[in-house]
């Protein structure tokens, strides 16, 4: 990427909000120079007896120079003090709201998008990436445009004092830039997959710490767990390339820049000594030489890492371009809660998982999915929800076609309980509160009794405040499904989702969550899918799935009529239940 590209893909396109932090650099180099320029304006007053004798030293001048340094270094704290909030404040501040924007974009997009990555780097974009273009906009970006513009002030100064000698400190840029351009290829080449190493690195430790329990099971340690063991071995590996194969063309680049001193010095030499040049002009081109190449080394040094912190910023820029679920008509509103599937196929990958699906599904209707693992009973109700667009045919919600909805319009309608809960780490309140953010206490009371669960909440010390733990780990699974079920009752949407929310409960949580679920289902458009046969005789339509295909559908009673793929499960957990040890 371009620089220019850079700074609009890093400020989300506001690359305005970059001002302030350049501006304020700028001057702060600019008044870097200062006391430079006023030392050797000392020195020229100094020479004036040497080159023209009889002229005495004019004190008041080099007073009045004194004082001229002293406020010069008063106003470069002053500069310096305001570049430096200037560029943290605002590079903070952009990092902060890029990750707010970016989580509001990952929340949009198809869950086809989260199930291609490992979760190491769905996590980069908003810790690494976005801490890579925190850097970026504040140690690299106004720095490097601070550091151009002084050296070329003073370049421009020079010309005008002696061009011949100019000429002479200018010449070994274009040869140092070269090298510096073949580091910036290097670092773009190896940074890459250096990026990806270290996001296989986050993803094999997350993978490491969620499977903890089963690592310490099978005694998984060290060596044993290899896939963490060479993930890591591989980064270091790749760091050390990146770092040694970048170093030796930097390094070189500084020592064709430090060589131009070196050629001041001599080119100088021979200019004064030929009588072109006067000694008060020579010390001047030999202090300035230094101001000049020093922070073009610096420049050399933030390209490498532009090129480098450059490839987060393409990553973001690339997610920020994956297209997001999205509707035609924003104000469309559904005529009813039924809903239709129309020659429906959907494909994960190279799988199809739901082939040519034709079904309607009345509302205020209770339907239940049934079928072996696999069969795409989960598909087919995430693709009720919008959370991924079918590859063929339609499905219509309402009467519309579910592609015309605003897709938070859909959300809405929809309530969910997932088999697998999952509870924020914040106050039970919070994690009941995302039914209905502005849902009062007295609602949430309500709802908490409604589901089973205020009574074991106020049990709890902190009682509605208590902190649940990531993922509700401090809560056991029957009261991480009641809490599911209690923001899912306040949400009070048309439509309820169940994925087996009592498939792996205890008999007596069972009972409760039984209950719960009969309060929110009442007068809604209810699917569920079903794993325990007894708990769906009462449906009103039973949809048999097998490899993607309907492959019956009816009442309990219809069922068991004719010999089916239902039929025979109601046999074999019939057969189960008689099981005894």
């Amino acid at each position: 990427m371009k620089i220019k590209d850079i700074m609009n893909s890093a400020t989300m396109g506001e690359k305005k909000r970059l001002r302030p932090m350049i501006l304020w650099t700028f001057l702060e180099y600019f008044f870097r120079g200062a006391p430079y320029g006023i030392l050797l304006l000392v020195i020229w007053e100094f020479f004036k007896p040497l080159q023209y004798p009889g002229t005495s030293l004019n004190v008041t001048s080099i007073i009045f120079l004194w004082f001229a340094l002293f406020i010069s270094v008063v106003l470069l704290f002053i500069i310096s003090r305001k570049a430096y909030f200037a560029t943290y404040y605002g590079s903070y501040e952009l990092g902060a709201e890029g990750r707010v924007k970016m989580g509001e974009h990952l929340r949009k997009l198809p869950m086809g998008f989260y199930n291609r990555r490992d979760p190491g780097d769905i996590g980069a974009y908003l810790i690494t990436d976005y801490a890579n273009v925190e850097w970026l906009l504040s140690h690299i970006l106004p720095q490097i445009f601070g550091a151009i513009a002084m050296p070329s002030i003073l370049v421009i100064c020079l010309f005008f004092i002696n061009w011949q000698l100019a000429l002479v400190t200018i010449l070994v840029i274009p040869f140092a830039l070269c090298f510096a351009w073949i580091t910036g290829v290097f670092v773009k080449i190896v940074g890459k997959k250096h990026q990806k190493i270290k996001i296989q690195a986050h993803s094999r430790m997350i993978e490491y710490i969620q499977g903890i329990r089963l690592i310490k099971a099978f005694n998984l340690r060290g060596t044993k767990f290899d896939r963490l063991e060479k993930t890591f071995r591989n980064l270091k590996s790749k760091s050390i390339k990146l770092e040694a194969g970048s170093g030796p063309t930097l390094v070189f680049a500084v020592f064709i820049l430090y060589g131009g001193f070196t050629a001041i010095i001599l080119f100088g030499l021979t200019f004064l000594l030929s009588g072109t040049l006067s000694i008060p002009v020579y010390i001047m081109f030999l202090i300035i030489g230094m101001r000049v190449y020093e922070p073009l080394i610096q420049v050399l040094m933030f390209a490498a890492e532009l090129k480098y912190f450059g490839l987060s910023v393409q990553r973001i820029e690339d997610l920020r371009k994956t297209p997001i679920l999205s509707g035609i008509d924003d104000r469309l509103e559904p005529k009813g809660f039924n809903i239709e599937f129309k020659n429906v196929s959907f494909r994960y990958h190279s799988t199809d998982v739901l082939k040519d699906i034709d079904i309607t599904i009345p509302e205020r209707s209770f339907t239940a999915l049934v079928g072996p693992s696999g069969s795409g009973k989960t598909t087919f109700t995430r693709l009720i929800a919008r959370f991924w667009d079918v590859d063929q045919g339609k499905i219509y919600v309402g009467g519309n076609d579910i592609k015309s909805y605003d897709p938070e319009k859909v959300l809405a309608l929809v309530a969910i309980v997932f088999q697998d809960v999952y509870l924020f780490n914040d106050s039970i309140i919070n994690n009941i509160r995302v039914g209905k953010k502005n849902a009062t206490m007295e609602e949430i009371v309500e709802t908490a009794k409604k589901a089973h669960c205020h009574e074991f909440i106020t049990a709890l010390p902190d009682k509605y405040e208590t902190i649940v733990g990531e993922g509700g780990s401090t809560l056991s699974g029957g009261e991480k499904q009641r809490i599911s079920i209690a923001r899912a009752m306040l949400k009070d949407a048309p439509i309820v989702l169940l994925d087996e929310a009592t498939a792996f409960l205890d008999p007596e949580n069972e009972l409760f969550i039984q209950e719960a679920i009969d309060d929110l289902v009442r007068d809604k458009t209810v699917i569920v899918i079903a794993h325990r046969l007894n708990s769906i005789r009462r449906a009103d339509n039973i949809i048999v799935l097998d490899k993607g295909k309907i492959v019956d559908e009816g009442t309990h009673e219809m069922l068991m009529k004719h010999d089916g793929l239902y039929n025979h499960m109601w046999a074999e957990q019939q057969l189960i239940r008689g099981w005894k040890f």
